[in-house]
């Protein structure tokens, strides 16, 4: 990141560049110099002098000719504008060099120089570009990223407000104590959606407390949990559990008997969560808008999560298994 910030800074890129130029130059004639008798100081200027008009005219080539013409696909006039120019710079070197002090076999050193920096401009011009296009998806991964979070809240929060009014019409009593334990869910998922990664600890702790909170709601609830692995060390988005036991508890509300099976196993940075509800195959009053397993399934994208999500529908059960690899640990 720090070179890519270098790169990034005009002057220091074009300061490293023209020193390495200049330093193969001076090595390339420093024993001719020193056989003909010249000091340190004579080399310098002499090389200053052939230098420089050359990357004078290398920056003219690479700005009014390769960049307005050959980048936009002007090639025939770019093909006679570039024979006329080198053409002309070539008759240009054979009468300059002799008149300051180098001789004519300069000329090919000189082309090669040219040549080379025409090869660093393209360099530079692919860099660039693809500097740019990977702040350009950042930027807008980042955006996504932010937009699918704050989906997340008011879904939770449509299905919470509708799962209150009906407990306010049957027992209005036990409403102010579930709008505490509905603050403490609201709670953590503020905090968890400004981070990009939890500990799948903090993730368990806020499935439990989603369970208790509907299974004081639902009595006929049976819901069986299975936990393995070292959570305390893992990480993972926030959230990722959340659309998926909603639907479970959503769907399975409706049937006789209410059963919801969690299983989450989690070794050596890879988790697998899979979740079992039974629904009513007919007559269900949910026609679902799916908000929340189209926006896990864009999250495990953007995120660019190796993962396999697959539903499954078995004898009146509907199963959920997500499995996800090479998850981050967290930094003591």
């Amino acid at each position: 990141m720090k070179i890519l910030k270098i790169y990034q800074n005009f002057f220091l890129r074009n300061l490293i560049v023209h020193t390495f130029i200049l330093m193969v130059i001076f090595a390339c004639v420093y024993d001719e110099l020193r056989l003909a008798g010249h000091d340190f100081c004579y080399m310098i200027t002499k090389i200053a002098i052939g230098y420089f008009p050359c990357i004078l005219w290398i920056t003219v080539f690479n700005l009014f000719i390769i960049k307005r013409l050959l980048f936009k696909k002007k090639v025939k006039i770019f093909f006679l504008l570039f024979l006329t120019y080198w053409t002309s710079f070539y008759f240009f070197i054979n009468w300059f060099f002799p008149l300051v002090g180098f001789g004519n076999f300069k000329t090919l050193q000189i082309l090669s120089l040219l040549i080379n920096g025409m090869f660093f401009y393209f360099i530079h011009v692919v860099i660039t570009k693809k500097i740019m296009d990977t702040d350009k998806d950042i930027m807008n991964f980042k955006s996504e990223l932010s937009f699918l979070k704050q989906q997340l809240n008011p879904h939770f929060l449509l299905n919470a407000m509708n799962n209150l009014y009906g407990e306010a019409l049957s027992e209005p009593d036990k409403v102010p104590d579930r709008i505490l334990n509905l603050s403490d869910l609201l709670r953590y998922q503020i905090e968890a959606t400004k981070k990009d990664y939890v500990l799948v600890a903090e993730e368990i702790a806020f499935v439990k407390k989603y369970i208790e909170y509907y299974s004081f709601r639902n009595d006929r609830l049976n819901i069986t949990q299975n936990f393995e692995g070292d959570f305390d060390e893992i990480e993972i988005p926030p959230l990722f559990f959340l659309p998926l036991v909603e639907n479970a508890v959503k769907f399975s509300a409706e049937t006789p008997m209410p059963f919801i099976e969690l299983d989450l196993k989690v070794k050596s940075r890879n988790l697998t969560f899979t979740i079992k509800n039974n629904y009513l195959e007919s007559g269900s009053r949910l026609s679902g808008t799916r908000i929340g397993i189209e926006n896990l399934k864009r999250r495990l994208e953007v995120y660019r999560l190796r993962h396999d999500l697959s539903c499954e529908k078995e004898k009146n059960m509907f199963v959920v298994k997500l499995s996800i690899w090479h998850l981050p640990t967290a930094v003591l």
